[in-house]
């Protein structure tokens, strides 16, 4: 239960959807804010693909596949909730879980994604983001950390 409410919070009041208001706001009209010259910007952008703008036009596959997996996260604490699950483990699914309701809330009600983070490095522009997709980077990356250390001292 906590899961649920945890990640209820962070894509509903931690960010994700009051980010994404606030860009669309501040953004839409004027399209890019230079917040630091020549390194960060807040840009406004409608990502109808996936990550980097990949597939675009697969709403729905993307829609359906977010379904798939939160069903999946579901389930697994379902069957697990009288087992003692990581803290780890926990946190990273929270995270991965909430990145994606948040971006999926973007794709049924416009049919993209806004994204308005925009970084500079050694003067190549890196993909344009939002607050979801570092939660679902930075969820997957603490999954794979646990998944290569932790799972294996739970094992023994």
């Amino acid at each position: 239960m906590i899961f649920f409410w945890a990640a209820l919070f962070i894509v509903l009041l931690g960010g994700d959807i009051a980010s994404k208001y606030i860009a669309v706001s501040l953004l839409e009209p004027v399209g890019e804010k230079t917040v630091i010259d020549g390194f960060f910007y807040l840009s406004y952008v409608e990502n109808r693909g996936m990550a980097f703008g990949m597939l675009k036009g697969g709403r729905w596959i993307f829609v359906v596949l977010t379904a798939a997996i939160l069903l999946c996260v579901i389930i697994f604490f379902l069957k697990n909730r009288k087992r003692r699950i990581s803290p780890v483990l926990t946190l990273s699914l929270i995270m991965i879980c909430s990145g994606a309701v948040g971006n999926l809330i973007d794709r049924i009600r416009a049919g993209y994604v806004v994204d308005f983070l925009r970084f500079v490095f050694f003067g190549h522009s890196f993909a344009v983001f939002n607050f979801a997709d570092i939660l679902v980077t930075c969820g997957t990356a603490l999954l794979c950390l646990y998944l290569l250390f932790e799972e294996k001292k739970e094992e023994k």
